[in-house]
C-alpha cells in the first residue's frame, strides 16, 4: 500500500475535493480508503482543521461498511469540501517511508481473528476512532489515528497479530480520550467552582 500512496498525488487537481479524492480510490480495497482518510488526521496539517474534516468522512465511510454497501459513498455537503493538493502530497510524503518499513514487518499471520471480529465489529471499531478524530480533543486524533491506520494495514496483509494489536490500540485509544475529557472537565469545573455548594 506504500507503493500506491506514493502516486496517489499524481495528476490530481490543485484543489480535490473528497468525493474526487474517493473516486480516486475507488477500484482501491476498503483497506487502502480507511488508510488514506486516516493519515491526514494524523499528520499536523495548518491552516484546514484536517482531524474534523478526515475524521467525520472515516465515521461516514465506516458505517457504510458496517451495513456491507456495495460502494462507499460520501454525502454531498462533504463530498464537495475541498482540500491542498498539497495536504495528499505531504501525506504521501511523510507517510509512504513508514508504511514500507510497517509492510515489513507484516505478514499473513492467519485470518481467524479477522473472520471472528467480521465486517461490523471492526467497522463499529472504526466509527468510534473516527468520532474521536473528529472531536476537537488537542493531541486527540493521534491515537485513534494510528489505531485505525494499523486496522487497515492488518487486514490488508492479513496479519491477525497486527489487528490484535490494533484493537487493543482502540481500546487504549477510548480510554486515553476518556481521561483527556474528565481532565479538562474537572480543570474547568475547579476553575469556575461548578458543581461545589454555595456557601
Amino acid at each position: 500500500m506504500a507503493a500506491a500512496l506514493k502516486h496517489l498525488p499524481h495528476g490530481l487537481p490543485e484543489r480535490v475535493s473528497l468525493d474526487d479524492l474517493l473516486d480516486r480510490l475507488g477500484d482501491k480495497a476498503i483497506a487502502f480508503v480507511l488508510l488514506v482518510f486516516a493519515i491526514p488526521a494524523i499528520i499536523p496539517t495548518p491552516g484546514i482543521p484536517a482531524g474534523m474534516i478526515f475524521g467525520t468522512a472515516l465515521a461516514i465511510l465506516s458505517l457504510q461498511i458496517i451495513f456491507r454497501a456495495r460502494r462507499l459513498v460520501l454525502p454531498s455537503i462533504l463530498g464537495r469540501l475541498a482540500v491542498s493538493r498539497s495536504i495528499i502530497e505531504l501525506t504521501a510524503e511523510k507517510a509512504a517511508p513508514r508504511l514500507e518499513k510497517l509492510e515489513r514487518l507484516l505478514k499473513p499471520r492467519g485470518h481467524v481473528l479477522a473472520r471472528f471480529a467480521g465486517q461490523t465489529l471492526l467497522g463499529i471499531v472504526i466509527f468510534l476512532m473516527a468520532v474521536i478524530i473528529a472531536l476537537p480533543i488537542p493531541f486527540g486524533n493521534m491515537l485513534p489515528g494510528i489505531t485505525v491506520l494499523i486496522i487497515a494495514l492488518a487486514i490488508a496483509q492479513r496479519d491477525d497479530l497486527a489487528l490484535l494489536g490494533g484493537l487493543l490500540m482502540a481500546v487504549v485509544s477510548l480510554l486515553a480520550t476518556l481521561a483527556i475529557v474528565y481532565g479538562g472537565w474537572a480543570l474547568i469545573s475547579s476553575w469556575f467552582g461548578l458543581g461545589q455548594p454555595a456557601a
